[in-house]
C-alpha cells in the first residue's frame, strides 16, 4: 500500500513504520557475517530518532520500504528494513540496486588494475578505445578524478528510463549522447560529476584486458572488499532474484514524477541504462564493506599512494586566458576525490534509477558508515542523500566527540521535506453541524 504521508513527516510518524532487523539466521539464509546483519546494538533514543529519520525520507519519496544500514564504531550498528504499513517484503540482507552509490567499484577496479600492471592511470583512453571519436587527451586518472570534460549522458534519456525500464541501452549510444555536448569547461583542470567518466572508464578497462567488466570487478574488487551478494548483472538480466528491495516508481514526464497516479511496482530495469556507471547489484553491508576497503587505502599501491582522496572542489573557480584561477574557491559545496564525494568529514555518493534511491556515505577516521536505500526515486538521489547525512548528525549528536559534521539533523530534515514530490493531501475534518 502505498504510503499516506504528507509533505512534511515528523517523528510522529513512527508508529506508522514496521521495523525489522534480522540476524545472522534471517528468512533469506544469508552467510552473512557477524559484523553484517545485526540486531540493532545503538541506544534505544538513536535508533528511535534513525526511525523517525526514515519515517520522514519515507514520506517526502513517496517511497514504501527501505533498508537501512548504520555503523558507529563507539555507540552500535543497526541494519533494518522499513515499511509504511505491515511488514517489510525487504530485509536487513536485502538485495539492492546500487545506483551511483557503487559507482566507484570501476575506479577501485582502476587502482588494481594499475597494481597490477595492466594500465597506468596517465595513459590515454583513445589508446585502448581506438574508434571512439571525441575523447582525444582523455587519460583514465580523468575519468575518476571528474576532469575529462565529458559531460553527462543521462538529461535526455531520463523519461525513457522510467517509463521504459527494461529497454537495452547500447554502451555506445550512452557515450555518444555524453560526447556530443562535451567538452565541458577546462578539461584536465575543472570538476564536471559525469556518468559518462564511469561508463567510459568501465568500457575501456574490459577493452583493455578483454575481459567482461563483470569478471573484472568479481574479480578485483567484490572479493577483495568482502562484498560476497554483488555482482554487475547482464545487460539481459532484468529482474533482481530472490530476496530483494522491490521498487516503486511514479511516471515521468519532462524529468519529474507524474503524480496524478498512483506509483506501480518496478518489477525489472535495464541495467544498461548505467552499466559500470551503477548497475552493480548489492546489499547496504556490501556497500558498507567496499567504502570501508576504497576509503581505507586497500586498493592503493606504491604507484597509487593517496590517491583516493586527493581532493578538488566541486565549484570551479572562474579561470583566466591560460586557465589559471582567478581566485580562491572557498565555498564550494563538497569536493571531489577519486570517483568519491567529499561533504565534512563523510566520502561517498548517492544515485538512482527506476525504484532505487541510494546513497552510502562514510568517514574513515572514524569508521562510521550509513547507508541509504529507498525503493522509490521520484526524488532523484536527494532524499536518500539528505537521510544519510541526517542519521549521520543524529548519531555524532548522540556522543559528541567521535564523529562531527558541520550541519545538523533538523538542518536535513528541511532538506527531505523541501525535496518531497507528489505529497498526499491532508483531509480536512469534516465540519460539524451548527447547533440549534
Amino acid at each position: 500500500m502505498i504510503p499516506k504521508f504528507g509533505a512534511r513527516v515528523t517523528a510522529a510518524s513512527i508508529g506508522l513504520l514496521t521495523v525489522v532487523a534480522l540476524g545472522l539466521t534471517g528468512c533469506t539464509g544469508s552467510d552473512a557475517d557477524a559484523g553484517s546483519a545485526a540486531l540493532s546494538t545503538m541506544p534505544a533514543e538513536t535508533s528511535d530518532q534513525i526511525s523517525g529519520a526514515v519515517a520522514g525520507a519515507l514520506g517526502a519519496s513517496r517511497s514504501t520500504e527501505a533498508v537501512i544500514g548504520v555503523w558507529a564504531p563507539w555507540s552500535g550498528d543497526l541494519v533494518q528494513a522499513y515499511a509504511t504499513e505491515g511488514d517489510p517484503q525487504a530485509n536487513a540482507d536485502s538485495v539492492i540496486r546500487g545506483a551511483q552509490a557503487s559507482q566507484p567499484v570501476v575506479c577501485a577496479l582502476l587502482l588494481a588494475m594499475v597494481e597490477d600492471g595492466q594500465v597506468t592511470l596517465d595513459r590515454e583512453v583513445s589508446k585502448d578505445l581506438t574508434r571512439q571519436v571525441g575523447i582525444d587527451g582523455i587519460t583514465y586518472r580523468q575519468l575518476c578524478d571528474g576532469t575529462s570534460g565529458l559531460a553527462d549522458f543521462k538529461g535526455p534519456f531520463a523519461d525513457i528510463f522510467v517509463n521504459n525500464p527494461t529497454r537495452p541501452w547500447p554502451i555506445r549510444e550512452l557515450l555518444a549522447q555524453g560526447i556530443a555536448t562535451s567538452p565541458l569547461s577546462w578539461p584536465g583542470l575543472d570538476v564536471h560529476v559525469s556518468d559518462t567518466d564511469a561508463l567510459m572508464l568501465g568500457r575501456a578497462l574490459s577493452v583493455r584486458s578483454g575481459t567482461d567488466l563483470s569478471e573484472l570487478l568479481a574479480q578485483y574488487v567484490y572479493e577483495p572488499a568482502g562484498m560476497k551478494h554483488s555482482s554487475l548483472p547482464g545487460t539481459e538480466d532484468v529482474t533482481l532474484r530472490g530476496n530483494h528491495l522491490e521498487g516503486i516508481s511514479f511516471p515521468s514526464a519532462g524529468g519529474a514524477p507524474v503524480c496524478d497516479v498512483e506509483p506501480a511496482a518496478v518489477e525489472k530495469v535495464s541495467p544498461s541504462m548505467l552499466s559500470g556507471a551503477g548497475a552493480t547489484v548489492t546489499t547496504v553491508t556490501d556497500l558498507k564493506n567496499f567504502y570501508a576497503s576504497y576509503l581505507g587505502g586497500d586498493f592503493e599501491s606504491e604507484k597509487t599512494t593517496g590517491v583516493t582522496t586527493e581532493v578538488r572542489p566541486t565549484k570551479n573557480p572562474e579561470r583566466d586566458a591560460e586557465g589559471n584561477p582567478t581566485a580562491e574557491v572557498t565555498d564550494s559545496p563538497s569536493n571531489w576525490g577519486f570517483g568519491v564525494e567529499q561533504v565534512g568529514p563523510l566520502w561517498g555518493r548517492s544515485g538512482s534509477m527506476p525504484g532505487s534511491a541510494t546513497a552510502a556515505f562514510h568517514d574513515p577516521a572514524s569508521g562510521f558508515t550509513v547507508v541509504v536505500a529507498l525503493n522509490n526515486a521520484g526524488s532523484g538521489q536527494s532524499v536518500a542523500r539528505a537521510l544519510a547525512f541526517q542519521i549521520a548528525a543524529i548519531v555524532a549528536a548522540g556522543q559528541p566527540g567521535e564523529l562531527e559534521v558541520p550541519w545538523t539533523a533538523e538542518d536535513r530534515a528541511a532538506q527531505i521535506a523541501e525535496a518531497a514530490i507528489c505529497p498526499v493531501p491532508v483531509e480536512a475534518p469534516a465540519e460539524e453541524a451548527p447547533a440549534e
